[in-house]
């Protein structure tokens, strides 16, 4: 039997392991979701010192342009098969959601992350600090993939890359969807499917890890709030 692990979330405790997550529930109809950001300050969360903070409910990029690129990371788990949702604003600069990523030193994470940026850019799964090239680009705005290998990838364009994209208003408060379920990982912006990843490559496919958010620096401004997530089996 898989153990359970309780961890802490702004003073509430939840269960990670054999059940979906448990605690406290988000209001209205999103059974299973628990809120992992208070909305008021970074607890459950640490970053570089200076490079993020808190406004007006939101996670915020602090805009610096010195100091180069840097993570904020949930400190609430590695978790496996689940669902995020969270409300995120783009204005300036490259950042991203990433997930079932690895912690490197002075607050770098690498795997797979969600591109947020420019419209023309968004729909990106890519390994951010990628291993090698052939990882950087593991799908993109339109496309459903299927990666086994450096040598083998099987690519479904299912819709052109601006059609989805439109979806996604710069400089508005957008719905971001990250569904990880084994090897498959779905990304949607306002309902709106942008990229659909099947990562099979033996080499360098992760099953779990953490969640953070990306400030690429040189002055980038993002926000993220209502982040909230549900664990699946």
């Amino acid at each position: 039997m898989t153990p359970i692990r309780l961890i802490r979330l702004s003073g509430w405790f939840v269960a990670i392991g054999l059940v979906a997550l448990s605690g406290k529930p988000v209001a209205g109809e999103e059974t299973g979701f628990v809120s992992i950001f208070n909305g008021t300050d970074l607890s459950d969360w640490e970053g570089r010192p200076g490079a993020w903070e808190v406004r007006d409910g939101a996670i915020w990029c602090a805009g610096l342009k010195e100091g180069g690129k840097n993570w904020l990371i949930w400190r609430g788990g590695e978790p496996e098969n689940f669902e995020l949702r969270l409300t995120f604003r783009y204005e300036a600069g490259n950042s991203g959601v990433q997930v079932r990523s690895e912690e490197q030193p002075d607050f770098q994470v690498s795997g797979y992350q969600v591109e947020v940026a420019q419209q023309d850019k968004m729909g990106l799964w890519h390994h951010s600090l990628s291993p090698e090239d052939y990882r950087k680009f593991l799908a993109t705005a339109g496309q459903k993939v299927v990666l086994k290998s450096a040598d083998d990838k099987e690519i479904e364009n299912l819709a052109e890359p601006s059609a989805v994209q439109a979806a996604f208003k710069e400089g508005e408060w957008n719905e971001m969807t990250v569904i990880a379920d084994g090897e498959r990982l779905i990304q949607k912006v306002n309902g709106v499917v942008l990229s659909d990843l099947t990562d099979k490559d033996a080499k360098y496919a992760r099953r779990k890890g953490v969640i953070a958010f990306q400030d690429h620096g040189k002055g980038t401004v993002a926000a993220f709030k209502d982040i909230r997530i549900k664990i699946v089996e």
